[in-house]
């Protein structure tokens, strides 16, 4: 609240505590403890206020519908994500409206759907990126939310070990969906640091660079993604968890330099240290960053779910945490 407070009233400060203090640390948490974002984000609290005030109508969601809002999550991620560099990095009360606008849609679906089935575990643009980066997290943590599970999706997010992109919705639409994000996802973080930042309006003029590079990257990745696919289909999950390191690996590459003000320093600079860093330190932070995410996405051993699983409410909801309701 304090950050969107913030975009309005002191927009610089806003926009530095959102996209060079927050962002930067998200990533990397979603690799370690997923859970903790999944306990702390404001949008999913926000979506879960009709059930706590009695006033979600609580539909159960069909398992056609939840793979129709995941590809509206995965939209939602690829249109919004280059719209930083034409309005939303530089703009702080536009960017404080259209957060306004997802909050009051997150609110909608959780006052229409069951728990966390609406928004958390379909339509928010971030869970494409959560089930990317967060198949193997370090630790499991508490679930905030959940006293006893409601069974409102199956498999459950949060409690299902080793959960990806391609598992986490049971149709042919959610595979396919997830197959997208893991293929297109490194090359369209790549495309996005190739774009600069407009200022101003006039940042909507150049849309057609703002999507072009990333979307061609993005798309190239996802060819070498398939190819891989059909020649080694037997390697599928060696080389899911592969793109989604290359992917948090080429974030960090361009951006983990400029934090310390080496590199390339620029406003997404928090401390600089480039007096006291020799010039050879971003090779060393690069290579940081390969083999650290390289060992905890690919190589290291061990499947853990985000979060301790809640006790469940009946034998059923035990039951269906791993296999879709029949007859959805």
């Amino acid at each position: 609240m304090f950050i969107w407070v913030a975009l309005i009233v002191r927009p610089a400060l806003g926009l530095h505590l959102l996209w060079n203090v927050l962002i930067p640390v998200a990533p990397a948490l979603l690799v370690v403890a997923p859970g903790i974002w999944r306990n702390v984000c404001p949008l999913g609290g926000m979506s879960l206020m009709p059930h706590h005030f009695g006033l979600s109508r609580g539909r159960r969601m069909s398992s056609t519908w939840r793979g129709r809002l995941f590809l509206g999550a995965f939209v939602l991620l690829i249109l919004v994500v280059p719209l930083r560099k034409v309005l939303l990095d530089t703009n702080g009360p536009v960017l404080a409206a259209v957060l306004a606008g997802v909050g009051v849609l997150a609110i909608g679906l959780g006052a229409t759907f069951k728990w966390k089935s609406g928004w958390c575990s379909s339509l928010c643009p971030v869970y494409p990126v959560e089930l990317l980066y967060g198949a193997r997290p370090v630790v499991s943590v508490p679930n905030a939310h959940c006293t006893s599970c409601v069974n409102c999706v199956a498999p459950c997010s949060e409690s299902t070990a080793s959960l990806t992109p391609l598992t986490a919705i049971n149709n042919a639409l959610g595979r396919t969906v997830g197959l997208a994000m893991t293929g297109f996802f490194p090359g369209f973080v790549w495309g996005w640091y190739h774009v600069p930042t407009y200022s101003g309006w006039d940042g909507f003029s150049h849309l057609h660079t703002a999507y072009g590079i990333p979307f061609a990257a993005g798309s190239l990745t996802l060819s070498v993604f398939l190819l891989l696919r059909a020649t080694v289909p037997t390697k599928e999950h060696l080389s899911a968890s592969i793109f989604a390191a290359a992917a948090i690996i080429t974030y960090y590459w361009f951006r983990l330099p400029p934090v310390f003000g080496i590199g390339a320093p620029d406003a997404a600079m928090i401390v600089d240290l480039s007096q006291w860093l020799p010039t050879w330190s971003t090779t060393v932070l690069r290579i940081v960053t390969i083999a650290v995410f390289g060992w905890l996405m690919v190589v290291r051993p061990g499947w853990r779910a985000w979060e301790t699983p809640p006790p469940a409410r009946d034998d059923s909801s035990v039951v269906t945490l791993l296999k879709p309701p029949i007859g959805v």
